[in-house]
């Protein structure tokens, strides 16, 4: 049987990845459970990076709208369940990549929306069409896409369904980047090699102190960070000496 959802670990980055594309990866309760299952078995220590991303032409068309024409979906438990998930990955410890090509679309944008940084396809698109379907957020996208791209920008999308490109969400601060569709895989590469190199432990309290200071007025935040960073850790000494020219052997 196929995975739906796939996941591997190597030279520590995390490649989690729907596995659909005959779907173009729409989401179902059975996918949410399967990536749950793997961020359950997942070693965080030994990840410093996870790149999202979609099997085949898209990341995600959004949820699966057979599975919720049939009411399978259907309960306030299932619900939670999914909602959590999105959440569970937004707070992962280590920084979340997300590769975008094709569809991102609803489910598939509230999903992406988890991520730490979007790069994306220039063809990629992306849209929000809850509206066209008498659908109303339930996995966070209320509450992030504002946060991600302003109030009136985000208020655009949910309420009008449109569809917006990779250069306009790049534009619109949606997608950090957009780059050519052929250098899209090689671009989040660079990205996630320049991430895993420097200190994990670093990375992970960063993204903890942003998390914890969400919201905060600056004077407020500038305080939490003095007083809850951990400052230099274990390998300080030896990732300084490892950038210090060495000097030339006499003769």
């Amino acid at each position: 049987m196929t995975e739906t959802v796939t996941c591997e670990v190597e030279n520590r980055i995390c490649r989690l990845t729907l596995n659909r594309p005959e779907k173009l990866n729409a989401l179902n309760l059975a996918v949410f459970r399967e990536i749950a299952g793997h961020l359950d078995r997942l070693d965080h220590a030994g990840v410093s990076c996870m790149v999202l991303s979609g099997a085949g032409r898209s990341f995600c068309a959004g949820h699966d709208l057979d599975d919720l024409a049939s009411g399978d979906e259907a309960g306030a438990e299932a619900e939670r369940f999914e909602n959590g998930l999105v959440e569970r990955l937004a707070t992962l410890p280590f920084p979340v990549v997300a590769k975008v090509r094709g569809h991102c679309f609803t489910g598939g944008l509230e999903l992406v929306l988890a991520a730490d940084i979007i790069i994306a396809a220039e063809t990629a698109r992306f849209a929000d069409t809850h509206a066209k379907f008498d659908l109303v957020p339930i996995w966070g996208l209320t509450q992030r896409l504002p946060r991600r791209i302003g109030m009136a920008m985000a208020r655009e999308m949910m309420f009008s369904s449109r569809t917006y490109s990779g250069i306009d969400a790049a534009a619109m601060g949606l997608a950090n980047h957009a780059v050519p569709d052929d250098e899209l895989d090689a671009r989040v590469d660079r990205l996630c090699a320049d991430i895993a190199a420097n200190s994990a432990r670093s990375n992970r309290e960063i993204k903890k102190l942003l998390a914890d200071t969400d919201g905060l007025n600056l004077a407020a935040g500038n305080a939490w960070e003095l007083h809850h960073s951990p400052g230099h850790g274990p390998e300080f000494q030896a990732m300084i000496a490892a950038r210090r020219p060495r000097k030339a052997a006499r003769l």
